[in-house]
């Protein structure tokens, strides 16, 4: 009977000693994402580079290097970095809806008004992108669509500054 558990205790032992291991692109990750919380752009871009040396096309690292760049208002990059995620896994609704924004941010918001629809078309409650597309109408003027998604954001708990939506009660 001891014979049967010593090597029954081994391998269990071996198989907690793997669970608590990383590897380098979990490290890189994870170090990316510590320094977007802590808007450290440049240091987060790093890292999230590096995992994309240890895994060409990693579609994560690209969604958050990505994040980065925006930090860093360098958006050409960004939209370049949320493409190649997307193109990876298109179904990630949050990159879609970072891109919906994105755009608004270059001066595009007919294309990012798009994106905010698909993801809204598939998650309708889906709180960033909700608030994107008020800040797409709000930017077209289009003051009642704005206002309804305000209103929308903030039934999901958003909160929403009252300056945002202020712009559009002044309006006929």
């Amino acid at each position: 009977m001891q014979s049967v558990l010593l090597p029954a205790a081994m391998l269990g032992l071996l198989w907690l000693g793997s669970c608590t291991r990383t590897t380098p692109l979990e490290r890189a990750l994870a170090a990316g994402h510590r320094q977007l919380r802590d808007q450290q752009w440049d240091r987060a871009e790093r890292e999230f580079g590096r995992a994309l040396r240890l895994r060409p096309g990693h579609a994560p690292a690209f969604a958050g290097r990505s994040a980065a760049r925006i930090g860093l208002t360098r958006y050409e990059d960004a939209l370049a970095d949320l493409d190649a995620a997307l193109a990876a896994e298109p179904g990630r609704l949050s990159w879609r809806s970072r891109r919906g924004v994105l755009l608004l941010t270059m001066g595009r918001p007919a294309e990012g008004l798009v994106e905010l629809e698909r993801v809204l078309a598939k998650a309708p409650d889906h709180a960033a992108s909700v608030i994107g597309r008020a800040m797409i109408h709000l930017r077209l003027g289009r003051c009642p669509e704005a206002l309804r998604d305000f209103g929308h954001a903030r039934r999901l708990g958003v909160p929403v500054p009252p300056e945002w939506p202020a712009g559009c009660r002044s309006k006929p």
